[in-house]
């Protein structure tokens, strides 16, 4: 067909292969039965073969990641229209994935793709570690930083763990850092708590790892993470504190003090409308991040946040109890706003910035 395409050349051994037959089914399940035509913003798999012992897996040839975006803006936040761009396109892939019953297990900004160099435009790739929700077999999941504290705990756990790691890249896609970056599990924990406080008692009474992580204040019974000279000694291991990349613990801070993007050239109202968004996107974070899955928000309810449809925020949003999922009209829209933020690449300006 003369068409470019990309090729993901498998290892041979066993443990890869079948990784890869997991990828292999619940994309082809995607990509025929649950979006057949292409409108979610998933990855395409085009075709798969055997060569010299090798299975290789074709895929529709896609540009640079978001984490690559973030790198190539040396780590500088996007802009809150970027942002929202890329949110409402990962809320629309996560609802036709909890409606699918299908739990993706490593959301992380490497695993979305830009469609093109010059486009807002996205998909989802890499399902080698996605489940079936039934069928939840693996506790090792999701990369370190966006890790949901279920899975730290060791929770059963559901589709919402996806819903917090989106949560920690819309943080990151708005600071130009990771939100949680964890040197460890320990750390990890330690990062959460340190921003969100302590997870529900149930969470940490249930887990079959908590014991690990956290115990009792004798004089006040509430639980506390132990402390790390205790934690290496009870572990054998020699575990040093992490390094912290933001300025405060305060999530609420951290969004509504960044550095505003063009102060020089934004009005008053201008000012105003943006520090109305970042309030919306600190509520929506608080519904995303939260620590209880029970609790969290699902990506039917967050995708009707004001945030999203960029309605007025007024201080509080509660979700209903379902949501609506066909917002294509609300993606046109979102061209019309990329156009305004693109210049051609010859004047060297970046779409993104």
């Amino acid at each position: 067909t003369k068409e470019m395409v990309a090729v993901k050349v498998v290892n041979s051994k066993p443990a890869f292969i079948n990784q890869s037959l997991s990828e292999i089914s619940i994309l082809e399940l995607i990509n025929r039965k649950i979006d057949p035509m292409d409108k979610h913003h998933f990855l395409q798999l085009k075709d798969k073969f055997i060569h010299k012992n090798h299975l290789c897996l074709v895929f529709e040839l896609l540009s640079s990641n978001l984490f690559e975006l973030i790198k190539q803006n040396q780590y500088k936040g996007l802009s809150t229209k970027l942002v929202r761009s890329f949110t409402r396109q990962l809320l629309d892939s996560l609802c036709v994935l909890k409606e699918s019953k299908i739990i993706h297990c490593d959301l992380k900004p490497e695993n979305i793709l830009l469609i093109a160099p010059d486009k807002p435009d996205i998909k989802v790739v890499d399902f080698g570690s996605a489940c079936q929700e039934r069928q939840t077999l693996y506790t090792y999941i999701q990369s370190r930083f966006y890790r949901s504290p279920e899975v730290i705990l060791g929770l059963p756990y559901t589709s919402s763990i996806d819903t917090w790691s989106l949560g920690c890249i819309i943080a990151e896609l708005f600071l130009g850092l990771p939100l949680f970056p964890g040197s460890s599990e320990y750390d990890q924990i330690v990062k959460i708590t340190s921003i969100l406080g302590m997870p529900p008692t149930w969470m940490i009474e249930m887990g079959k790892n908590a014991k690990n992580f956290l115990e009792k204040d004798e004089f006040t019974q509430n639980f506390k993470i132990k402390s790390i000279e205790k934690y290496s000694a009870e572990r054998q291991v020699n575990e040093t504190p992490g390094k912290n990349y933001l300025k405060s613990n305060d999530l609420e801070e951290l969004i509504m003090k960044y550095t505003l993007h063009n102060k020089r050239t934004m009005t008053t109202s201008m000012i105003e409308k943006e520090q109305n968004d970042r309030a919306s996107l600190v509520n929506l974070l608080r519904g995303l991040l939260n620590l209880n899955p029970l609790e969290r928000w699902t990506p039917q309810q967050a995708i009707l946040h004001p945030f999203i449809t960029e309605q007025k925020f007024t201080g509080e949003w509660n979700p209903p109890g379902t949501g609506l999922r066909n917002i294509n009209a609300t993606n046109n829209e979102n061209n019309g706003d990329f156009n305004d933020m693109k210049t051609s690449a010859k004047s060297g300006n970046k779409w993104y910035k």
